[in-house]
């Protein structure tokens, strides 16, 4: 997975963009997507929370929906 800052708010949350990269398999094939999104993270106590997370979908090769 890769993170990537983008900005940091006046509230103290800091934005990300990030990319996950996954692998979908069985017996014959693979396949390695990607997924885009991003993140606001806060924290609070020392402990990250994230406060919005948003995702755009991805269409997976034989299936009806995506992820």
């Amino acid at each position: 997975m890769k993170l990537e800052e983008q900005s940091k708010n006046d509230d103290g949350t800091i934005d990300y963009l990030y990319i996950m990269k996954f692998k979908v398999y069985d017996e014959n094939s693979s396949k390695i997507y990607e997924k885009e999104g991003e993140l606001t993270l806060s924290t609070i106590k020392n402990e990250l929370k994230i406060d919005r997370d948003w995702s755009r979908g991805v269409k997976i090769d034989g299936l009806d929906g995506g992820l």
